[in-house]
């Protein structure tokens, strides 16, 4: 079971080390703290753990792409320092999947399941997002 979800996290750890593709397109003029974030996050929520439960992402563009891998109802949220709400899904049923996608000032983000009692049983974890 580990397997599937180390498969996902290798993945995304060759993209996050990959070196971007050389492109002719000009550039814009818009400051880097307004630049679309080209990653998206695959995120597994099952058996109370959010898989990875450390994120990182450069740039104000977040995407994640979570699936509900285990027998329950979970969901992924995301809030800001100050308690706020920032990211949702919706209540996700066995294999369900979303996407969900925000602008987010750089900071540290708690990601977690608000279904009773699933963030206290250790389905919590980080969003850290960087300039670009």
């Amino acid at each position: 079971m580990r397997l599937k979800f180390l498969i996902p996290a290798l993945l995304i750890g060759l993209v996050a080390c990959s070196s971007p593709a050389e492109s002719n397109a000009p550039e814009s003029d818009a400051p880097a703290s307004e630049a679309p974030s080209a990653e998206a996050l695959a995120v597994s929520v099952a058996d109370f753990m959010i898989d990875p439960s450390a994120l990182e992402v450069t740039g104000s563009t977040v995407t994640i792409d979570v699936t509900n891998d285990g027998p329950t109802p979970h969901n992924l949220t995301v809030r800001d320092e100050a308690g706020e709400v920032v990211m949702a899904t919706a209540d996700l049923s066995v294999d369900g999947t979303e996407t969900i996608t925000a602008e987010l000032e750089p900071g540290e983000y708690t990601t977690f399941c608000s279904l009773a009692g699933h963030e206290s049983l250790g389905m919590v974890g980080t969003l850290t997002v960087t300039e670009s």
